[in-house]
């Protein structure tokens, strides 16, 4: 798996844990759009900040800003789509010790009444590292086309691969959108079909228990998530991966953990507006 795709867990919580790992695509059988409540829990104008925070043994501290936002996607009939955007950004002392310096953009655009995802795109920009990956979900063929640039070589070509996709599916990012839709009754299992890098995968959200939450952004009655997304589902290795979203009508995401190899990144929602 891409260094990309684990950044991604980690700062965004859906999810930078900055290693190479692999995983392995499961592919899932084409399906119907779920139900969605309407009117969505969020809607254009959103934008909500985060502060990550890595800890390992006696190590810790702060190592990234995040920001979440959801706009009307360009060139699409008024409110037919959306544009979801995450914002990643590196500070504080250990990017700097480990000479890893992170600004990232992921976007992702989706129909307004079902959150069917239509295209994908991250950008990449690490240290020498620049790189575009973008996936176009053809829905009424069932296929996807992925392109990948690398963009600190100029004679590199672009890299193609299409294949198969159910016609509703996300990436990691509307993901965390579409849970915000759903009921959330515990011991609710929501399954989701998930593109990356023009493969097909499938996770499991396990609706468990609700609890208290507090950030810089306030207190919060929350409903815990247990987002399976370790073990070979989308990352090979083994961990964990929690996320809470707030007990009201706005669903707000307002932490995700995840735990592997000893090692625990916190994302915790600063401000919203």
């Amino acid at each position: 798996m891409k260094k990309s795709r684990w950044r991604f867990l980690t700062l965004a919580a859906l999810v930078a844990l900055l290693v190479n790992v692999q995983a392995q695509p499961e592919r899932s059988a084409p399906g119907d759009a779920p139900k969605i409540a309407q009117p969505l829990p969020f809607k254009a104008g959103e934008k909500l900040r985060y502060e990550v925070t890595f800890s390992k043994l006696i190590f810790g501290g702060a190592v990234g800003d995040v920001q979440l936002s959801v706009a009307n996607a360009e060139h699409a009939a008024k409110d037919s789509r959306l544009a979801l955007k995450a914002e990643l950004s590196s500070k504080g002392f250990f990017p700097k010790l480990f000479g890893i310096k992170v600004r990232d953009t992921y976007s992702s655009v989706v129909s307004a009444q079902d959150l069917g995802l239509h295209e994908s795109h991250k950008s990449i920009k690490e240290g020498s590292n620049r790189r575009e990956q973008r996936s176009v979900i053809d829905r009424e063929a069932g296929r996807v086309i992925f392109t990948e640039r690398n963009l600190a070589d100029k004679n590199a070509e672009p890299k193609t691969k299409e294949a198969a996709s159910p016609a509703w599916i996300q990436d990691m990012l509307s993901a965390t959108y579409f849970v915000r839709t759903q009921p959330l009754n515990p011991g609710d299992v929501i399954k989701i079909p998930i593109s990356d890098i023009g493969e097909v995968y499938e996770i499991e959200v396990i609706v468990e228990d609700r609890e208290e939450v507090k950030s810089s952004a306030g207190k919060f009655k929350a409903i815990r998530l247990n987002v399976k997304v370790f073990d070979g589902r989308f990352v090979r290795r083994s961990g964990e991966m929690l996320m809470w979203l707030s007990d009201d009508a706005r669903r707000l995401p307002v932490r995700a953990r995840i735990k592997t190899s000893g090692a625990t990144v916190t994302v915790d929602l600063k401000s919203v507006r």
